[in-house]
């Protein structure tokens, strides 16, 4: 549903689409020759699970020691193991590709994980959001929706992702430090506040994965506000970006750029389970 949310658009301003990048996600436009510029993003997907305030769970007592909130209940998720064949854990790649992608000025790296713990639960969350927002004076009913910004689509053609619901009940955090075992765990409170780091650390960058694909997206004057590189200087990133992933044979391939980065797309997702995203620029006519 999300990646749905985030694939099927396109920008009446300017050639722009977001699309999956791999072999396994046949999406892109044709040959390199059709594209002019990239900016990758790489995402995490996390599932929510959750414990209650009074639970004896270690990381609950590690919030409490650390002052955040724990009620009604706490939600987490847990790094991924190694498995024997990798080289480094999942946290640590997807750390270096931030890191990397920082240093560069172009793209993004985080995990996303839902607020709600199941489908029925965010569908009860819409549904009571457009009752407690709705306003039954007579006087109003030509407006229902009680101070909130509905629409997704500015007269610009640029669109409010942060206003889509499903995108806004996803939390968003960059992985913040290198880690030498999987036992660990991010937790927040379902309003997406409070995150901590279980060795224990609180965490302050708070977000939702609506404002961070907007931010990533938004318009001034025709252009994403994100930088872009070209096709033809974006194998330099993928060089620094695949360091320990991707080997010297299949960096030095005579396959065309986007077919390596269509590669190491599918390096990540079937290795990794993280997913190339691609901002792409295609050239006119």
């Amino acid at each position: 549903m999300v990646q749905s949310l985030l694939t099927i658009t396109r920008f009446p301003r300017a050639p722009f689409a977001m699309v999956p990048l791999s072999k396994r996600e046949e999406r892109i436009y044709g040959a390199d020759v059709r594209i002019d510029s990239i900016s990758p993003i790489y995402i995490q997907f996390k599932r929510s699970l959750a414990y209650p305030d009074y639970s004896s769970a270690q990381f609950i007592k590690d919030r409490k020691a650390l002052k955040a909130n724990c009620s009604p209940r706490t939600l987490y998720f847990e790094l991924r193991a190694k498995k024997p064949k990798h080289k480094d854990f999942q946290h640590n790649i997807l750390f270096d590709l931030k890191n990397k992608l920082d240093k560069a000025g172009k793209g993004k790296a985080f995990y996303t994980a839902p607020l709600f713990l199941n489908r029925i639960a965010y569908l009860q969350a819409v549904h009571m959001f457009s009752l407690f927002s709705w306003r039954p004076w007579p006087w109003y009913r030509h407006d229902p929706f009680f101070e909130q910004t509905q629409n997704i689509l500015t007269q610009t053609g640029c669109i409010q992702f942060q206003n889509i619901p499903i995108l806004r009940e996803h939390i968003v955090i960059s992985p913040h430090v290198k880690v030498n075992t999987h036992k660990h765990r991010y937790s927040y409170l379902e309003s997406g506040k409070e995150i901590c780091f279980h060795e224990p650390t609180k965490l302050d960058d708070e977000q939702n994965l609506g404002q961070t694909i907007y931010d990533v997206l938004k318009f001034r004057d025709g252009q994403p506000t994100t930088e872009m590189t070209s096709l033809k200087e974006s194998l330099t990133l993928l060089v620094d970006l695949s360091e320990n992933i991707f080997s010297q044979e299949e960096l030095n391939s005579n396959e065309q750029i986007i077919d390596k980065w269509l590669n190491f797309g599918e390096k990540l997702w079937k290795e990794h389970d993280i997913y190339q995203y691609m901002l792409i620029k295609l050239k006119n006519g």
